[in-house]
């Protein structure tokens, strides 16, 4: 590939997805203040940088995975100073619709165009390529960055202008996190009402409750014995944290969705920071004192 990346942020979603346009033969340039991070993808023939402005110094795409809207504002801010006229800009992060604005009319300053882009489906999704990519942005930047996308993502949807993606984001999440702590709510009810949890899944699973998570996602994580974290349920409470500021900036009061956040920040309180999203359960595994039995079966 005679174009260039620039990848800034290569943890466990970056790093995957480095990985796959390594694979497809890009030249990409790398950084990560995790050392061991980047030094797994210089063995894959990534080159090292030592800021993010070297990492765009000649780049033509400089892709973003960072945790938070402060650390995005400082890695593009640097990433500008290298940047080229021409690049283009396109942040997987999730994050502030106000910020992805705010950065993507000081990227146009530089000559560089600037995609919000948030995604979906996780460390799978971006291990395997089948990452849902929420874009917001101009149709033609998009179409520019379509062939990069391509080997990180299956499902590219077109949502709007700039800050449409990360909008889009935060509700896909609030909606994720609500359908998780249901979830926990009824599991551990029927459960502890003397229902085994197996028979209970596949019932909800066949019926008008059946949805992704449930049928998808829990076999690999809250029906396990180890409950590994896909997605930790700290950086869900992040998530719920922006969408109840969007909501208060354009004078939105919703109860349920403050609900769900203030569950996420006490189960953050109370020792599940690390743990996976799903292990919101837990607050009610406590309070009827179970767990819910891991299910041998995964099914997907």
């Amino acid at each position: 590939m005679d174009q260039r990346i620039a990848f800034i942020g290569v943890g466990r979603m970056g790093g995957r997805m480095t990985k796959r346009l390594l694979n497809a033969g890009y030249r990409v340039a790398v950084y990560d203040p995790d050392e061991t991070a980047v030094s797994e993808l210089v063995a894959l023939d990534a080159a090292a940088a030592h800021s993010p402005a070297e990492a765009a110094d000649g780049a033509d795409f400089i892709l973003c995975s960072v945790p938070n809207p402060g650390i995005l504002r400082e890695a593009v801010t640097g990433a500008l100073t290298g940047a080229k006229p021409g690049a283009l800009i396109i942040d997987f992060s999730t994050g502030d619709p106000a910020v992805e604005r705010e950065l993507a009319a000081q990227a146009a300053e530089h000559g560089v165009g600037f995609l919000d882009a948030p995604v979906s489906r996780g460390v799978m999704g971006a291990e395997k390529g089948t990452l849902v990519v929420m874009v917001g942005g101009e149709a033609e930047a998009l179409e520019r960055a379509r062939p990069v996308l391509a080997h990180l993502a299956s499902d590219v949807v077109h949502v709007g202008p700039v800050g449409a993606g990360q909008a889009t984001k935060l509700c896909n999440n609030m909606l994720t996190a609500i359908v998780a702590t249901g979830l926990g709510e009824v599991l551990v009810t029927g459960v502890k009402a003397g229902v085994e949890l197996e028979p209970l899944v596949e019932a909800l699973g066949a019926g008008s409750a059946g949805n992704f998570v449930l049928s998808n996602y829990l076999p690999l994580t809250l029906f396990t014995e180890a409950r590994n974290a896909g997605f930790a349920l700290q950086l869900m409470r992040k998530d719920l944290g922006l969408f109840v500021k969007a909501a208060q900036d354009i004078g939105l009061d919703l109860p349920l969705s403050d609900l769900a956040h203030e569950r996420f920040v006490e189960a953050c309180e109370t020792g599940l920071a690390d743990a996976d999203y799903t292990s919101i359960a837990e607050l009610y595994e406590r309070a009827a004192e179970l767990r819910l039995a891991p299910i041998a079966e995964v099914r997907t």
